[in-house]
């Protein structure tokens, strides 16, 4: 199923939870907006991390080869023992080589502090899109997690030594109840 991204104003219009656009529209490091909600009960569940296929919106936006194989990043974001969010890493081989190797060992550390820390490292674009439940991406996202009803999820391109990396993030129902400070 191809997902239908858009930009921010089209998604702010078409988001109706409120509470929901603090997260889905910050534009700095949601790993610590979201640890500064958590009151320091953040941590990071590392799902997998893998040589394999990118999905192919995945490769689209990345202007890859089809057949190219990536470094995919899965991990769950949690407040305590609520996963909050579902992060998905795309890192193609040329992003790696390199002084980018230790990217593919960052185990559960999380990666949006150091994108966010490094001189070296930008966004260009972020889109946004409802994933239904119906969706591979929504599956991977909510496996064995009760949730049942559609999602929202962003995209992030960053690129690090001028090579790109592609950060998918799911907003899972239970991020609406992270307190805020």
């Amino acid at each position: 199923m191809k997902l239908h991204w858009q930009n921010k104003e089209d998604a702010l219009l078409d988001t109706s939870d409120i509470a929901l656009h603090d997260f889905l529209f910050h534009e700095d490091s949601l790993t610590r907006f979201i640890q500064q909600r958590c009151e320091g009960e953040f941590n990071i569940e590392l799902m997998s991390e893998s040589l394999q296929l990118a999905m192919s919106d995945e490769t689209q936006f990345l202007s890859l080869q089809s057949d190219e194989i990536t470094f995919i990043r899965k991990s769950r974001l949690k407040c305590g023992d609520h996963a909050v969010v579902y992060a998905r890493t795309i890192m193609p081989q040329k992003t790696i080589e390199g002084e980018n190797q230790w990217l593919t060992k960052l185990g559960t550390k999380p990666l949006g502090d150091i994108l966010f820390n490094d001189e070296k490292t930008y966004r260009t674009d972020m889109r946004y899109a409802k994933i239904p439940v119906d969706c591979e991406l929504h599956k991977e996202a909510t496996k064995d997690l009760d949730i049942s009803s559609e999602l929202w999820g962003r995209q992030s391109l960053f690129y690090t030594d001028q090579q790109p990396l592609l950060i998918t993030e799911i907003f899972l129902p239970a991020i609406l109840e992270c307190s805020k400070n």
